[in-house]
């Protein structure tokens, strides 16, 4: 009769804490599954808009990349630039994007839309430091393009990495040549040419080859 009576007593204290716990543990229990749910629906949402943001960027740089490419198809590139933007300003793949399209705008003279693609990559969070340094230094290119030294001045001014060194020597040659500076011309080749891959030194080597032509005319 006691291990009964203690049985009852067993039964009876459960019965009463699930009356005075049994909700709040239900809640809990409800919570926690809905962090699960939330938690994997989050990460859904986050593989989805990665897995988006790379199929637009894989497109524009099909595009952009391309051995050659019409106006409709740049547009399209541009259009598709956009949309990245709107919908996918904190994925990676956006400023590397603007990256390819500033490239293209360039390379078809529309040096507003190049200046326009450059400017975001240097305003967006998603967009990391050394290519922010590459973005201020095609700024530059581009403003010497426009004709405007002081912006590309600058544009120099504003780069704090020796990540790119070649190619800020070689841009401030170009800049100090546009001003008729010919001796600091000169010494900025000479420092790009040091640093600079055997490609790219070729053709800041004509560059030096131009100044001493001028010099011997």
């Amino acid at each position: 009769m006691a291990e009964l009576r203690t049985e009852e007593e067993q039964v009876e204290y459960i019965k009463n804490w699930w009356k005075e716990n049994g909700n709040s543990l239900l809640i809990s229990v409800a919570v926690a599954v809905a962090g699960v749910f939330g938690w994997k629906t989050w990460v859904s949402n986050q593989e989805a808009t990665a897995a988006n943001a790379s199929a637009i960027y894989e497109n524009i740089s099909s595009v952009v990349t391309a051995a050659s490419i019409d106006d409709a198809q740049r547009q399209s590139a541009f259009h598709l630039g956009d949309e990245l933007k709107a919908d996918y300003d904190s994925s990676a793949y956006t400023p590397m994007a603007s990256m390819l399209l500033a490239r293209a705008a360039a390379e078809a003279g529309q040096l507003d839309q190049a200046k326009a693609e450059l400017e975001f990559v240097l305003t967006s969070d998603a967009a990391d430091e050394p290519m922010k340094q590459l973005a201020q230094l095609r700024l530059a290119r581009v403003a010497m393009a426009q004709g405007d030294l002081a912006a590309a001045e600058s544009a120099l001014a504003a780069v704090n990495s020796t990540q790119y060194e070649s190619l800020q020597n070689e841009l401030s040659g170009d800049l100090a040549f546009a001003k008729g500076d010919l001796e600091a011309a000169r010494t900025a080749y000479r420092k790009a040419v040091e640093s600079a891959d055997q490609q790219s030194r070729s053709l800041i080597q004509l560059k030096l080859d131009d100044i001493a032509a001028g010099d011997a005319s």
